[in-house]
């Protein structure tokens, strides 16, 4: 501010005074003189600065206010817009996984990968009447002794139907890297 007030050429003349009283011969012609002032007057051109009124400057401080503040509001609605795509797409998801009707209506076939429940293999009356015989067929091998606890650990320690004594490399144990003599429950 006090700067712009100041006029270059009379401080280049009082610095080139300065310069003159400075060295050792105080005398200089006129050419010498006037060669200090213009490098002196140079020198004081980087200093001098003419400023704009101060209205300029508030109008192109509101300017610049408004633009950042448009783009704080168009940061805003992005995140915003990211926040509730996080949201709902959970809800989203599940309405499509579960509403054939919506699924149809909404997804495009050519990006429709869900695929139809497969039709289950036993109806109820069948899967119940295998799991009597079952129970039956349990029933009837624990009447014949076939569970003793002999028997029974040995069933812990190998697939049914495989003989130990065939089985040279492990394949039939269910649990391969115990040996006979560790125990199975630990």
């Amino acid at each position: 501010m006090i700067l712009a007030k100041i006029n270059p050429t009379s401080v280049g003349i009082r610095l080139a005074r300065r310069s003159l009283a400075s060295s050792s011969s105080s005398k200089l012609t006129k050419v010498e003189r006037e060669l200090l002032l213009k490098e002196a007057n140079e020198k004081m051109k980087a200093y001098y600065t003419n400023r704009p009124p101060i209205e300029k400057i508030r109008q192109s401080k509101r300017k610049a206010h408004a633009k950042t503040d448009r783009e704080h509001y168009l940061q805003a609605l992005i995140v915003g817009t990211f926040f509730a795509t996080f949201v709902i797409t959970p809800f989203l998801g599940k309405k499509i996984a579960t509403d054939e009707a919506f699924r149809k209506a909404m997804v495009p076939s050519w990006y429709d990968f869900s695929i139809s429940r497969p039709k289950s293999a036993w109806t109820r009356q069948e899967f119940h009447e295998q799991l009597i015989e079952v129970q039956h067929t349990l029933h009837e091998r624990a009447i014949r002794g076939e569970f003793s606890p002999d028997k029974i650990e040995e069933m812990r320690r190998h697939f049914d139907g495989v003989d130990p004594d065939e089985d040279e490399h492990g394949w039939g144990k269910l649990h391969p890297g115990l040996d006979e003599d560790d125990d199975i429950e630990d």
